[in-house]
């Protein structure tokens, strides 16, 4: 009896694993600084020091000189699983720093940032949702099914159910760049990243076999850890005067993650459990065209390598971990100097994910989606410059598929709504 609920109750707090930073591929994601977040297209950037994780290849184009460039977030996020009728959702915000730093001399520069490449997050079911819902289902049908044949009246129900998740892989990055004449330049850089989800389920249930067998209230709780390192190629191509060519390549981040519980009131998690989860790599590409003296334009592209990663499947599910293709984001930017001092943008995204199919997380759920973004950049004195930006994504709501989960015989809504606000700045040292 309690390796069942104990089944039903790990199911349901895996699928809180992947808390998004909102704008990227199933894993990695990419809103890490102001300067993106008014634009979302950075990858030829050469214009601020957070081009050290977008353009990294590029900074040998700022000024010679010492930068430090600090980003805030604050992600205003509603996810909901709508389930015959009944509407179960979370709507806590989330803050997101980031910092950068860059030292530009001649032809030479060397760089260093801390980021959230993964996760940067937390998610808070206080009255459930589909996958508790289900969990509470499943156990209490089972309890009623048995309960005759031990005598006891099939008064069994579901009275509460709760999930909590957190996860943030944090990422430090050092490299430089080398230009090599005045068209050519190239980046080399390598990235740790440290990876932490924390789950908490819990519920309780009424009636008398739940009190006999002594599962009427419980609590799962513990944390999943991972580190791993990865390259950082990086090239930029001026072909002329008004253009500028930027490209990054990130290697696989190869992660296994483990398993330590801190509460297992049923007894069933594995203490020290290993289970890989890959950061993909990817490719980005950039193009930036000054148009006119007072107007630029971007576009990106970037392409996730979902299927070459390695994501173990769970082994207390049904649902295959690996499904999914390769996903990627496709965007523009425009960028108008009003005055030397001050400048507009407005930006667009396209993200495809990657189609998940019937293996969707009803906890965070991979949605493709349209982004767009707004916001000015400000040189309030010579060397100290302020970016704010606002970002809306319009994610594409979603079905499962009704024969994935029987207990759910119309399948369950999946919804986002997704608002991000982001204040940086930028001191140019000397």
């Amino acid at each position: 009896m309690k390796r069942l609920l104990v089944f039903l109750c790990v199911s349901a707090l895996v699928f809180a694993v992947a808390i998004p930073l909102m704008a990227g591929g199933i894993e990695n994601k990419h809103n890490y600084s102001a300067e993106y977040i008014r634009t979302l297209n950075r990858n030829a950037a050469t214009d601020s020091a957070d081009a050290v994780v977008y353009n990294p290849a590029g900074v040998v184009k700022m000024a010679d000189g010492f930068y430090v460039n600090l980003s805030g977030q604050y992600v205003f996020k509603d996810y909901s699983n709508t389930v015959g009728g009944t509407e179960f959702d979370q709507d806590k915000p989330d803050i997101a720093p980031s910092l950068f730093a860059l030292f530009t001399k001649d032809q030479w520069a060397a760089y260093a940032a801390f980021n959230i490449v993964c996760g940067g997050g937390t998610v808070e079911y206080d009255d459930g949702n589909a996958t508790t819902l289900e969990i509470g289902t499943g156990t209490v049908d089972f309890l009623n099914f048995v309960a005759p044949s031990a005598g006891l009246p099939a008064d069994n129900n579901l009275t509460s159910h709760s999930l909590d998740g957190e996860s943030f892989h944090f990422a430090f990055t050092l490299g430089g760049a080398y230009q090599f004449n005045d068209w050519l330049s190239a980046s080399l850089g390598v990235r740790y990243v440290d990876a932490r989800r924390e789950f908490e389920g819990a519920g309780t249930i009424s009636g008398t076999l739940a009190a006999v067998q002594g599962i009427s209230a419980f609590e799962v709780e513990f944390e999943d850890t991972a580190d791993g390192w990865g390259g950082i190629i990086g090239a930029n191509i001026t072909p002329a005067e008004k253009w500028n060519i930027g490209i990054r390549y990130e290697t696989e981040v190869n992660l296994e993650l483990e398993t330590d519980v801190d509460v297992d009131d049923l007894g069933i998690i594995t203490d020290g459990a290993e289970a890989d989860r890959d950061l993909p790599a990817l490719l980005a590409l950039g193009v930036s065209h000054q148009c006119t003296p007072n107007l630029k334009t971007d576009v990106n592209f970037t392409y996730y390598f979902n299927e070459d990663a390695e994501w173990d499947d769970n082994p207390l599910t049904s649902r295959d971990e690996g499904a999914g293709d390769d996903g990627y984001d496709i965007g523009i930017a425009l960028e108008y100097a009003f005055m030397p001092q001050l400048k507009g943008s407005v930006g667009y995204m396209y993200t495809y994910v990657g189609d998940r199919g019937a293996e969707q997380s009803f906890e965070e759920p991979k949605l493709d989606a349209h982004t767009i973004a707004a916001g000015v950049a400000y040189e309030a004195m010579p060397g100290l410059n302020l970016n704010f930006g606002v970002m809306k994504v319009f994610y594409q709501d979603e079905t499962t598929d009704p024969t994935a989960v029987a207990v759910f015989p119309n399948g369950v809504i999946l919804e986002k709504d997704v608002i991000v606000v982001a204040f940086g700045v930028q001191q140019k040292f000397w």
